[in-house]
């Protein structure tokens, strides 16, 4: 059974693209190619101060995903999200 999730995850602004990019790829590899299920949404939201500083960043950059997936994938998901304390300052998955 799938159900439509947005994720919402902060990354440093200094993070380097090849970074982002290996993040980003774990995440798309996970849902797409290792579930097979279809990212509807992948993109950059913004660029912004933080209201509180996180592992001494004052600003991040916000990305958005949306997905129709299983519960299965999406706690892979957050696995991936949570291991990667370096990368990404805070997440937060919504089931819609």
């Amino acid at each position: 059974m799938t159900s439509l999730y947005e994720v919402l995850f902060i990354v440093p602004t200094t993070i380097s693209e090849e970074d982002f990019s290996e993040l980003s790829n774990k995440i798309k590899e996970t849902i797409e190619k290792k579930y097979s299920f279809e990212i509807t949404k992948f993109e950059k939201w913004a660029d912004r101060k933080l209201a509180y500083s996180i592992n001494d960043n004052e600003n991040g950059t916000y990305h958005i995903l949306e997905t129709n997936c299983s519960s299965e994938a999406i706690k892979e998901v957050e696995g991936i999200l949570s291991f990667e304390k370096s990368k990404v300052l805070r997440f937060l998955i919504d089931k819609l």
